[in-house]
């Protein structure tokens, strides 16, 4: 789910070569599709989330009941940071889907001075044409301001935010109850609960690199940056104040939050690196650990894999702060429709009948996904699990800056993690890496 390997190297002349058809496609193609009798077939693409793909199956289903003239086709493919990054290229160069989805929003956050060399793909097709614009769409008033800012670009909507996905802790409710074990809501009360457990021979924590790489180490180095360094971030918004210098990689915070990486990492399992990610939802849910590093987008996997276990979430916590203990939170899996698409009108209906709230509300149940519409009532299993932190935390669009290829090697997202990997490993200290990511640092 994470955007952070999303990048991909993008020959000028297809491109150009790309939005040319699509320039084209528009020209001549109009917006019908769906809205007379004939039969419409509406392709839409998305990468294997397996409880979203689910959830999509569903709804297309009940769609077509509702349209039967208008059948839709869902494409996917596996791993949004690989094929589906490729199948997501080819799609919008050849105009070839109607609706296509992306993992981040257009406002992930984008860069400042926005341009080809610092745009994520997806900000670029938003920036360049390649979406249609949504504004004024009835089905835009359900969602919250801010989801539907996330997809504004010079006040035009370009996508739909489905929702939003929470990283953090998810422990075993039965384990702790086992061992008389409360909650932590301060980094000391988080290294007791780890010493406890460990102590009484339970592994305390799990997450997996195995396949993925050291980008899963997300789960620790965002919410140390939101937990120690954002609540003091100059105006409020660490993305910013980074991308305008007002915030320097140096900071004496940022430094912490990586020593105290560091000391977490200590507790996770001893083959961390080589677990593959896949198996993580499933480990987690057969007992090998108490508490799992990860997203809320797993619930649904660990709730296949036992659905006797009890789970509850709590911010992984690197302040003795309570307050500036938060989960990080993503807005995931936007909606955008294909400028050049044949069949807006039939896209724009689908979007609209997946924003009823009686579809929306199983989306969500089936996803795990945190709503972004206004209201609603929901009773999945996330939900339940989440509990009061449902849909709750600070987003990364406030916490975390683009980093464009134009900036220095460990400053591209793709490479960004590896340091954090070599700190938590102590093959350099955290002002090491501090002190690298400064020197690699172009402000986009």
């Amino acid at each position: 789910q994470s955007w952070s390997v999303f990048w991909t190297t993008i020959a000028a002349t297809a491109l150009a070569a790309g939005l040319a058809l699509t320039a084209a496609a528009c020209s001549s193609s109009g917006s019908g599709g769906g809205g007379g009798g004939g039969a419409t077939t509406l392709k839409m693409i998305t990468w294997v989330n397996p409880p979203a793909v689910q959830a999509l199956k569903k709804i297309n289903t009940e769609f077509h009941q509702k349209y039967p003239n208008i059948t839709v086709k869902l494409q996917t493919a596996a791993n949004v940071n690989g094929p589906y990054a490729t199948l997501l290229q080819q799609t919008v160069n050849s105009s070839s889907a109607d609706i296509v989805t992306s993992v981040l929003p257009l406002q992930s956050p984008l860069p400042l001075n926005p341009t080809r060399k610092n745009e994520s793909p997806w900000q670029f097709f938003t920036t360049s044409g390649a979406f249609a614009d949504l504004t004024g769409q009835s089905f835009l008033n359900d969602y919250k301001p801010s989801e539907v800012g996330d997809e504004t670009y010079k006040n035009k909507v370009y996508g739909l935010v489905s929702g939003t996905y929470q990283e953090g802790v998810f422990y075993n409710k039965q384990t702790f109850a086992k061992y008389h074990l409360s909650v932590p809501t301060t980094y000391n009360q988080f290294l007791t609960l780890c010493q406890t457990l460990k102590s009484k021979g339970v592994q305390p924590l799990y997450t997996a690199l195995g396949n993925v790489g050291p980008v899963y180490l997300q789960f620790m180095y965002y919410e140390a940056m939101i937990d120690l360094w954002y609540p003091h971030a100059p105006g409020g918004n660490l993305a910013t104040a980074l991308e305008k210098g007002t915030a320097k990689w140096t900071d004496p915070l940022f430094v912490q939050a990586m020593n105290e990486e560091k000391t977490v990492a200590k507790y996770l399992e001893p083959n961390y690196t080589g677990v593959p990610w896949e198996s993580m939802p499933g480990d987690f849910a057969s007992g090998k650990a108490a508490m799992l590093l990860d997203g809320s987008w797993d619930l649904p996997l660990i709730q296949q894999a036992n659905a006797k276990v009890q789970v509850g979430f709590f911010p992984l916590p690197f302040s003795n702060t309570a307050a500036d203990n938060q989960p990080y939170v993503s807005d995931n899996l936007t909606f955008s429709v294909l400028n050049a698409s044949p069949n807006k009108s039939a896209a724009e209906k689908w979007l609209a009948f997946f924003s009823t709230p009686s579809i929306y509300s199983q989306y969500v149940n089936i996803t795990g996904i945190s709503p972004s519409q206004k209201t609603g009532s929901f009773s999945g299993y996330a939900a339940k699990a989440m509990g009061s932190w449902f849909g709750k935390g600070v987003n990364q669009n406030v916490s975390y800056p683009p980093l464009g290829p134009s900036n220095g090697y460990y400053d591209q997202q793709a490479n960004w993690p590896n340091l954090q990997l070599s700190v938590v490993q102590g093959k350099e200290t955290a002002q090491q890496a501090a002190a690298t990511y400064a020197k690699d640092w172009t402000a986009p």
